[in-house]
């Protein structure tokens, strides 16, 4: 029974070694393995030999794969390390995009408050302006007035002074003729000073005492000294009336200068709204680049981190599947090594040495 068990395991594990030498022919380095198992047996080399040479592949393989390791663990330290530099300035850019981007509304809403107080500034100072203008044309008118009553009143003391020649001289002699010339005068103030009604019928009072002869010399002394105290009325009216004018005329030059003085400082306050609103457009324009080279940055680097991370990920993908070759190949070494160290007979060089591809 026990010889019986014996041979059927010895038929077993010679049928288990046939099937696993057959199925080497279909992979490369199977038909190699055979290939180099059959030069050996054909030589007539002994099983430790064949060994020898099967042992020394498997130290080839082991050194390759510890080589490969090596060589990958730095290009995946490297790739790694790559990726690792481009996160970071990735993440940078980033940062100082957000940063960026919460500084510009609040520097675009800076810009406008500044334009509005710019308006707000320039529109005083146009109005300031409008005021002077307004000032301006009613003094003109206010001078216009003051020059035409002051015209009026030098007319009316030159016509006076005329009557009161007229008068002087008709009191000697040609009373009659002095009559006539201080009617004729009287006519011509007419034309000039068509208005003066007040005066007018002063006149023709007078002209009616001076018609009576009777009283004619006494009433022309009296005239006289009337005309004389008119005369000296209308320089003091005269007087009051420049002094009116010069008072107006300092109230509108201190009302003017008030309000160029203003504007002189509203003009300072626009320059420096202008040159601060000059700085903050240079700020947000400086920030709008920054943006703009942060979206540049931030879109090279994510394409160069993904670009590396997939070099990581081919290179260790490469690397797992030459690993899973080299290891099927050792086992394959192996098991042709523990065959020949164990159960390598007649049978077994025969069935090898008829393989074929």
């Amino acid at each position: 029974m026990k010889i019986i068990l014996l041979v059927f395991l010895i038929g077993a594990t010679l049928a288990r070694d046939e099937g696993f030498f057959a199925q080497l022919r279909n992979s490369d380095f199977g038909k190699t393995i055979i290939q180099t198992l059959q030069v050996q047996l054909s030589q007539e080399h002994p099983a430790d030999t064949v060994v020898h040479l099967l042992k020394q592949m498997k130290d080839d393989l082991n050194n390759e794969q510890r080589v490969e390791d090596e060589e990958i663990t730095g290009q995946l330290k490297t790739c790694q390390d790559a990726s690792s530099a481009a996160a970071a300035v990735l993440t940078i850019a980033k940062e100082r995009k957000a940063t960026s981007e919460e500084r510009l509304p609040l520097l675009q809403q800076e810009q406008n408050d500044k334009k509005q107080q710019l308006f707000d500034k320039q529109g005083e100072e146009q109005r300031n302006l409008d005021r002077i203008s307004v000032l301006q044309e009613a003094r003109n008118v206010q001078r216009q007035e003051f020059e035409q009553r002051r015209d009026e009143l030098v007319g009316l003391v030159s016509a006076l002074q005329e009557a009161k020649k007229i008068l002087s001289q008709g009191i000697g002699a040609l009373k009659k003729n002095s009559f006539a010339e201080l009617k004729n005068h009287h006519q011509n103030f007419l034309k000039y000073f068509p208005n003066k009604k007040g005066f007018h019928s002063m006149v023709n009072v007078l002209l009616t005492v001076l018609q009576e002869e009777s009283t004619q010399e006494n009433a022309a002394q009296k005239v006289v000294k009337i005309i004389d105290t008119l005369v000296d009325s209308i320089f003091q009216v005269q007087k009051e009336e420049m002094k009116a004018d010069d008072a107006r005329e300092l109230d509108f030059l201190t009302q003017k200068e008030r309000l160029l003085l203003a504007n002189r400082r509203l003009s300072g306050s626009v320059a420096d709204l202008n040159a601060a609103n000059e700085r903050i457009g240079q700020k947000i324009l400086e920030i709008k680049n920054d943006i703009s080279i942060q979206d540049s940055i931030i879109f090279n680097k994510s394409t160069e981190q993904a670009d590396w991370d997939q070099t990581c990920s081919d290179t260790d993908k490469a690397h797992r599947q030459q690993t899973e070759q080299r290891n099927a190949q050792l086992e394959i070494i192996v098991e042709c090594i523990d065959i020949f160290e164990t159960r390598f007979d007649m049978e077994t060089k025969s069935y090898i040495q008829r393989l074929r591809f």
